[in-house]
């Protein structure tokens, strides 16, 4: 795909930004982080901090980028587009066949992802690599299909994504085996034969012990992408492999692993966090600094949280906690509107004079599904209220959106070290 040419863009946010649910078990895990227990009837509101101000502290304008060596003058550039959780309550393939019948020669099974996830095609096309999080196994072909808390979606969403730009999803995450290792086999298998690569759950040993290469315009780049548990779910019995769990240790020495197998570029996947809530946990903050400090990892993203959390920077590592949702329909309960807006990264990187490849940029894009009174879509929030032709009363709801994602993005400072949240 072609390369991302993304301007370093700085945000003035306005002066005051505004700010079937899942259930998580309990997981008690050495060096996961354990998400809390949620239902809508108990979700909370998130709020950043006690005594955090209503708006950035400082402005949204960005100091430079530094690498760790000078970059190589018409050197090597990788850009990588990085999205949530894609999770399909009922309502998303409710829309999907709508879609279908809307424009059947594009359907299949009577279902059509495609327009719900038009919004995002022009930014994760334009990337080099493009990787988003399957949350869910896919049911057999035709079905049957479950939604929340089981769930079992249908295939049609892989060559969706796949036409979008996609390159690959992660697939660990607290379903991974809803459906057992049948589910868990199947998706992989049908992810294979759509063309899209995975890392976070494996068929056998063997696969679990190889580490994820995409290739972005000859640069090597890994994907290695863990879970904090299961919903209660056991690993299937005698295959302890088959859903990669965050351990420290573990993620590091497969890190190691993933250089010495020739990657250029290595980037950590975490589905873990308290749900619903901003701020990053204390379970959270601590294994992020522990990768961080690994020379092997060149970035830490995540999600699962189904809300925006912040961005920050460790060292010279960068740490992107949580993207939120990419297509969900969580906000149709009031008590889970927060989860209504998200993010896309779309991180850039460079070759030093030393061959060695460092963060160049980190632009965060507030993203969002559309409005309840609209056809489920994923609606990139810059493009939207840049758009001329929307109106302003719309633009005025989306803007509302969008500074809610801007605030937290930034609550924890990233955006004075060099990280900037794309502009309408």
């Amino acid at each position: 795909m072609a390369a991302y040419a993304a301007a370093a863009l700085s945000v003035a946010l306005l002066a005051a930004c505004s700010g079937s649910s899942e259930v998580a078990a309990p997981a008690t895990l050495t060096t996961a982080t354990a998400a809390q227990p949620d239902s809508p009837a108990g979700a909370a509101t998130p709020t950043l901090s006690a005594g955090s101000s209503a708006t950035p502290s400082t402005p949204l304008t960005s100091t430079p980028l530094t690498a760790t060596a000078p970059l190589q003058p018409g050197g090597r550039t990788v850009t990588v587009a990085l999205t949530g959780d894609v999770l399909l309550h009922s309502g998303v393939t409710d829309q999907a066949r709508k879609d279908a019948a809307a424009n059947p020669a594009q359907a299949s099974n009577g279902l059509d992802y495609r327009q719900i996830l038009a919004g995002a095609k022009p930014v994760v096309e334009a990337a080099d690599v493009a990787i988003c999080n399957l949350e869910t196994p896919v049911a057999p072909p035709g079905g049957p299909y479950t939604s929340y808390p089981v769930f079992s979606v249908p295939q049609e969403i892989l060559p969706a994504l796949v036409d979008t730009g996609f390159d690959a999803c992660t697939t660990a995450s607290n379903h991974t085996v809803d459906k057992g290792f049948d589910g868990l086999k199947r998706t992989l298998d049908a992810m294979d034969a759509a063309g899209l690569k995975h890392d976070g759950s494996s068929r056998s040993q063997a696969e679990a012990q190889t580490p994820t290469i995409l290739d972005a315009k000859g640069v090597k780049v890994a994907l290695l992408a863990y879970a904090y548990g299961l919903n209660g779910f056991s690993l299937p019995a005698g295959k302890p492999w088959a859903v990669d769990m965050i351990d420290v240790a573990r993620i590091l020495a497969e890190a190691k692993a993933a250089r010495q197998a020739g990657a250029q570029i290595v980037l950590v996947a975490l589905h873990s966090g308290a749900e619903y809530r901003v701020l990053p946990t204390d379970e959270q903050r601590k294994v992020a600094t522990s990768l961080a400090a690994s020379p092997d990892i060149d970035l830490v993203y995540g999600h699962h949280a189904h809300v925006v959390q912040p961005v920050d920077k460790i060292g010279d590592t960068w740490v992107i906690y949580g993207l939120g949702n990419m297509i969900a329909n969580q906000h149709r309960l009031p008590e889970l509107a927060k989860a209504q807006h998200q993010a896309t990264a779309v991180v850039s990187f460079g070759a030093g004079t030393d061959g060695r490849f460092t963060v160049t940029g980190v632009e965060m894009r507030p993203t969002a599904m559309s409005n309840l009174n609209e056809a489920r879509r994923y609606v990139d929030l810059a493009t939207l209220l840049a758009d001329p032709a929307v109106s302003d009363t719309r633009k005025a709801a989306y803007r509302a959106l969008y500074n809610a994602a801007a605030k937290s993005l930034t609550a924890l400072g990233a955006q004075g070290k060099g990280m900037v949240v794309a502009a309408p």
